[in-house]
């Protein structure tokens, strides 16, 4: 694909009428801007919480606090609509949106100037780097003959444990189920034991254990699709691309279309609302209200966060553990944390059939999206906040004793906090769009789908009834502020759960996203979708069709490379379904 780079494709009409070309403005140099425009919208728009840092802050701790408490009656928290793997799924084809240029964890300091770095969006960047010429390391030595590198590393898995299971008879092994790992021994750091550095085209691939599984599966996916055109005689290369990069263009080539495919049928019409996904099927899967250019900050600094709240408190990666991995360890398994436990041991290993229901298994299934949070993640990714206003102004901790005990006791500490308070604080300090002013941008299709988007007083007491049923107590003025002004991560959650049980995004987040995601794939659709190269590969490859969900996906590689038999398993086979 690399060798058809820079194709440019004319976006979707935007809802003026007016034409937008993808290829016109390089996404590297367009700011984040605010969903529906093309630059910033109007100061008035914006949502800056309460008049000093210090009240927001104050204010955001006892949300917190209260999204920490279940409400009375408990619920259901397993979203049956939406197994575990789809969580790290989305999580990867954000990756593959988003590419922040700050690395820094100041967030006052930096958010505002962040730039997206994602070169070009879901045509798997995320996986590939910059290809094999750019970056070399990521791609197996090309063999004999072979000019450019085309298959990908994976990494390999420790020698099994004292307790690992027993290898059943038949059974394979196949311990390359890692991402890339390396140790430093020949560098001038060479001190440090393990594995403390991964070769990934985005370093967030390894944020986390499921993470680390979802991307090496991308890496099993290319060579999947490479031993398969391998095998269906096309030719070694032509008079443009050589030995080796004629073979890595066109497994890219399909193995993003496979990728595409997958989240269009697969992974999106489980998290948008059905009347949402109805208006983008009417539509021709166009933008219902957004543009190519740039990404609305409502979706990197909110929608894009929903993924949060599905995360569950543990996790079985196969039936070596069955007791499973607390949130807390998979987090932590990753090189940049513990390079002591790489290479990964056989608990680490995913078989495919605990995360996605593939031939008949039973999987995990996440939680359901709601503003109850995962204490977890309360905790989790510490990071220092300089300010939580647009002001830059330092946080007063002597405030702190105006505040009740209770209170005080849930502030987080201003240099080290955790993940879900730092997503509150981006949206305050990243200049997202108010609700109301959402709500406006909505076509009148969407509203009719959601009554409490079109009656503000409703919605109002909706956000008091939810705040009232705990113990934490708000005052009247702390109600009305979050009752007319909600941060926008807090009602895309409280509205998923009030409109959607919990089960898919609701309304205002499934616009978002969905416009974030059909956006992109209109632009880069020339591309993929409509490139006759590509298409001639997949007729060939698939002639009954090309993979359309996850089990097709899993189900592909696991014949492609042999591994039905593999050990640690890759899949569970449909005689004995996974847990």
């Amino acid at each position: 694909m690399n060798a058809h780079r820079g194709t440019s494709a004319t976006g979707p009409a935007l809802k003026d009428g007016a034409q937008s070309t993808a290829a016109a403005v390089d996404p590297r140099q367009v700011q984040f801007r605010n969903f529906g425009y093309e630059g910033g919208a109007d100061e008035a728009k914006l949502y800056h919480g309460l008049e000093t840092p210090w009240a927001t802050q104050c204010l955001f701790a006892k949300l917190l606090r209260r999204m920490s408490v279940a409400s009375a009656g408990g619920g259901n928290k397993t979203n049956e609509r939406i197994p575990a793997g789809y969580t790290y799924l989305a999580q990867f084809a954000a990756h593959d949106i988003i590419r922040n240029s700050s690395l820094s964890p100041l967030l006052a300091a930096h958010e505002a100037e962040r730039r997206n770095e994602r070169e070009e969006a879901l045509l798997l960047d995320v996986l590939y780097g910059g290809g094999p010429f750019s970056n070399p390391g990521l791609y197996v030595v090309a063999k004999p003959g072979e000019v450019v590198r085309s298959l990908m590393r994976t990494g390999p898995m420790a020698p099994p444990s004292l307790n690992a299971m027993a290898m059943p008879a038949g059974a394979c092994p196949f311990a390359k189920r890692d991402l890339p790992r390396f140790q430093q021994a020949d560098l001038s750091d060479g001190f440090e034991a393990g594995r403390t550095d991964v070769l990934a085209a985005d370093q967030r691939s390894d944020d986390n254990a499921n993470i680390a599984q979802m991307t090496a599966l991308f890496l099993h996916l290319h060579n999947a699709v490479a031993n398969a055109l391998g095998k269906s005689g096309i030719p070694k290369k032509d008079a443009e691309l050589p030995a080796g990069a004629y073979l890595f263009d066109r497994t890219r080539r399909v193995t993003t279309a496979i990728y595409r495919n997958v989240l269009q049928n697969d992974l999106l019409p489980r998290l948008i609302a059905k009347p949402i996904w109805d208006l983008y099927n009417a539509n021709g899967f166009r933008p219902l209200v957004d543009m190519p250019e740039g990404v609305p900050i409502e979706f990197s600094h909110a929608a894009y966060r929903l993924g949060h709240s599905m995360v569950r408190l543990s996790y079985v990666f196969n039936d070596q553990h069955p007791d499973g991995e607390g949130l807390e360890n998979v987090l932590l398994n990753r090189s940049s944390s513990r390079p002591h436990r790489f290479p990964v041991s056989e608990h680490w290993i995913a078989d495919w059939s605990h995360f996605f229901q593939i031939a008949g298994s039973t999987p995990q299934f996440s939680r359901r999206i709601g503003p109850t949070v995962n204490e977890v993640l309360l905790s989790a990714y510490t990071m220092p906040i300089l300010c939580v206003g647009p002001d830059s102004k330092p946080l007063e901790p002597a405030a702190a004793g105006l505040l009740s005990e209770a209170d005080r006791a849930a502030l987080p500490d201003p240099n080290a906090s955790g993940l879900l308070f730092s997503d509150l604080v981006r949206g305050t300090i990243g200049g997202l769009l108010r609700l109301d002013a959402l709500i406006e941008q909505l076509p009148q299709a969407a509203l009719t789908a959601a009554p409490l988007l079109g009656d503000a007083e409703k919605r109002h007491q909706a956000i008091r009834s939810w705040l009232q049923d705990s113990t934490v107590a708000f005052t009247a003025a702390e109600s009305a502020e979050l009752a007319e002004n909600p941060p926008l991560l807090f009602w895309l959650l409280l509205e998923a759960a009030i409109e959607q049980d919990g089960l898919c995004f609701g309304t205002i987040g499934s616009v978002i996203a969905g416009d974030v995601f059909m956006a992109r794939f209109a632009a880069s659709r020339a591309m993929i979708e409509d490139d006759p190269i590509t298409q001639d590969l997949v007729a060939r490859l698939f002639p009954t069709g090309i993979p359309r969900t996850m089990a097709d996906l899993i189900l592909f590689v696991a014949s492609a490379l042999n591994l039905g038999d593999a050990w640690p398993r890759f899949i569970t086979p449909p005689t004995t379904p996974g847990a």
